[in-house]
């Protein structure tokens, strides 16, 4: 199958344009002229477009995008904060003036740091105090000044936020407690901020539209289509090979049986999202989570002499450790070492990406899949085959915003990696993995795509050996 043409630079121009051509709310233009005139921003390139208003927007990678980087790498230097994963975003929300974010949709003003409960923490709330808390509408130390009354509401708080038992905390000392440990170090499994960091891209360094407002002006995040795409955003974001459009449609088949599609070979841990799945209850999925059984590794042995089942970059772990499996215990060993090594090779293009190689990332995704549809004949829900399916080639603007919205989730994710605290400490354990990554880096600046890409393979060679040494 041909892959067709798909002007990547074109695209960008497009997207930056429409974000700065977007209906900004009084609030919001208020904002960006107080920002724009602040002497915190003093030196950061910007300019007006015909209507007079800031260009918030500048598509990182171009000239002007650079001059961006360029401040921001000054900023950190002049705050002391090192240049590595996540610098941006810490030194963003030291130099913002208010650390009060105003919302480019609804004009909604939001703090900038880790208060705010997130969907896990709500539920928590509302199990420990039986209280239903609206996202984004208060943040935790309201929360606390609200609710907490005794010693038995200490608790409950220490519980919703597994802070350990023998920790004795007055109400005051709670907030100090969630402050330093939560807020500070930029809980996201917990707390989130009234905006996501987002440097150099945008002018402040944040998206433009606030959290209370994501799901609505971000089309790939709005509910309805967090539901309808709910498994192609995990393809995206995991980096996973297979025909993504294909997989999609046999899946739809799945929900509008009552049915959930079990894939047999997990995208979280590697493998490839292809149309083969078992099917299973929304619980029983819900209970496998992304844990493989000895069944699950013997039926992707089988495939894998007739097809492609796990993704290029997680090839190489699956080869050392796939014949060591002898039962579930072992599969569920070997599922806990490809999840952690999948973490380890986003985390490698998330530095890839940081040092301003995106350019050489793009060509490890699979945008041609937009371009063409499905229809399966013979679905049986029963054991989730069919009998026949046919394709036909598709060409229009719901393909090229298809395109947009795949290059932007799968490299939106690569930026939470690089605001991960201490991403490299303590992760690789091995000195070779490093070495390799120097090497990596110097034939990415001396533009030797094919001598990288096989250096890049290296890299996760090295990964694989240290997961064997784990087994």
């Amino acid at each position: 199958m041909s892959k067709p043409k798909v002007n990547k630079q074109k695209m960008k121009e497009l997207k930056e344009t429409a974000d700065n051509k977007r209906v900004w709310h009084p609030n919001f233009l208020k904002y960006t002229e107080f920002i724009v005139g602040h002497a915190n921003y003093k030196g950061l390139f910007y300019e007006r477009g015909d209507d007079k208003k800031v260009k918030w927007v500048i598509t990182g990678k171009s000239e002007n995008g650079q001059l961006r980087r360029a401040w921001w790498d000054t900023q950190c230097k002049k705050h002391g904060i090192k240049l590595e994963a996540g610098c941006y975003a810490k030194v963003a929300l030291k130099i913002h003036p208010t650390k009060k974010h105003t919302c480019q949709i609804c004009g909604r003003e939001l703090s900038l740091e880790y208060v705010y409960p997130n969907k896990r923490t709500i539920t928590g709330i509302k199990k420990e105090f039986g209280i239903s808390v609206a996202p984004f509408t208060k943040d935790i130390f309201q929360i606390v000044n609200e609710l907490v009354k005794t010693d038995a509401d200490i608790e409950k708080v220490k519980r919703i936020f597994k802070i350990k038992p023998s920790e004795k905390l007055s109400k005051e000392n709670l907030k100090d407690y969630l402050q330093k440990y939560f807020v500070e170090s930029f809980a996201k499994g917990l707390l989130s901020p009234g905006a996501m960091s987002n440097s150099p891209d945008r002018f402040d360094g944040y998206h433009s539209d606030g959290a209370c407002c994501r799901h609505e002006s971000d089309k790939g995040r709005h509910k309805s289509n967090l539901q309808r795409y709910g498994q192609d955003r995990r393809v995206y974001e995991n980096w996973a090979d297979g025909d993504w459009k294909m997989a999609d449609r046999l899946m739809s088949l799945f929900r509008k049986s009552g049915i959930s599609a079990d894939h047999i070979g997990p995208i979280s841990l590697g493998f490839c999202h292809r149309p083969k799945f078992h099917p299973l209850t929304k619980a029983e999925n819900s209970a496998k989570n992304n844990r493989m059984s000895l069944k699950d590794v013997e039926v992707l042995l089988e495939d894998e002499t007739t097809e492609q089942i796990v993704s290029w970059h997680s090839k190489f772990i699956w080869d050392k450790l796939k014949d060591k499996v002898a039962n579930d215990k072992d599969a569920i060993k070997l599922s806990d070492l490809m999840r952690k090594n999948l973490h380890h090779i986003l985390i490698v293009f998330s530095m890839i990406d940081e040092k301003g190689y995106g350019k050489f990332l793009e060509q490890f995704l699979n945008p041609e899949y937009s371009f063409f549809d499905y229809q399966f004949e013979g679905f049986n829900p029963e054991t989730g085959k069919y009998k026949k399916v046919t394709s036909k080639k598709l060409t229009g603007k719901n393909q090229q915003n298809n395109i947009k919205r795949y290059y932007r989730v799968a490299f939106d994710k690569l930026k939470e990696y690089k605001e991960i605290e201490n991403r490299k400490t303590n992760i690789w354990k091995h000195k070779e993995v490093d070495n390799e990554h120097e090497k990596l880096f110097v034939l990415l600046k001396a533009k030797k795509n094919k001598e990288a890409k096989a250096q890049l393979e290296n890299v996760f060679k090295v990964l694989a050996n240290t997961a064997e040494s784990n087994w």
